[in-house]
């Protein structure tokens, strides 16, 4: 999920020790006895010297609820030793099964967003994904005005109002749809809001791609 957006390095604590450079450290652990594993404890606790002062976070693996616990007591001691732990509202949790190897749309999606926002703690703003949620909103947007514009009409001037009106030279149009949309154009207005709020991404920035796109390609 991180792509190209960092280098990924595994810490082996088995190796010889030398000075920790990353810019963050991501923990993954399973949980045990309804907490984090002992041996992962000890290691933290043995070596915290050396993820003091990088950036960390903590997820589990092994369910919705399973790991949480790990990840509770991980978060817990950082913030008690004067740890960098990026806190979330809820701590992402990873499916395992036996079964399943593969992880469903929607957990991709919240890992996505995961790896997003530690990149950002981490100070690496202009990350991949970031360029691939404001290229999905544009493309969003191209297909709404498409959909919306009467008999096609092909615009040249664009306003945006809070992101849910469009200001037109051909029209004024409520990005909220008609009733009688198809569902996927009904969907694109949902994941335009969530994207612009996740990735804070301005309006003037739509707007001067949005033209170019329409320009270019309607």
């Amino acid at each position: 999920m991180i792509g190209n957006d960092a280098e990924v390095v595994w810490y082996d604590p088995a190796l010889p020790q030398r000075e920790l450079r990353a810019d963050g450290v991501w923990i993954f652990t399973h949980e045990e006895d309804g907490g984090c594993p002992e041996a992962l404890m000890t290691l933290l606790k043995d070596h915290f010297s050396a993820f003091q002062d990088i950036p960390a976070v903590a997820s589990g693996i092994g369910g919705k609820e399973g790991g949480m616990n790990a990840v509770t007591e991980i978060s817990e001691y950082f913030e008690q030793h004067g740890g960098r732990f990026m806190e979330e509202s809820e701590p992402l949790c990873v499916p395992l099964k036996t079964a399943r190897f593969e992880l469903e749309p929607e957990e991709k999606m919240d890992l996505f967003f995961l790896v997003d926002g530690f990149l950002k703690y981490c100070g690496m703003d202009d990350s991949e994904s970031r360029k691939i949620a404001f290229e999905t909103v544009v493309n969003d947007y191209f297909k709404l005005m498409k959909f919306l514009s009467p008999a096609g009409s092909k615009p040249t001037e664009l306003a945006f109002e809070g992101f849910d009106t469009v200001h037109t030279d051909v029209g004024t149009f409520d990005c909220s749809l008609p009733g009688d949309a198809p569902p996927e154009i009904g969907e694109l207005h949902y994941e335009i809001e969530t994207l612009v709020a996740d990735y804070e991404i301005e309006e003037g920035e739509i707007v001067s791609a949005l033209l170019e796109k329409i320009l270019r390609e309607w």
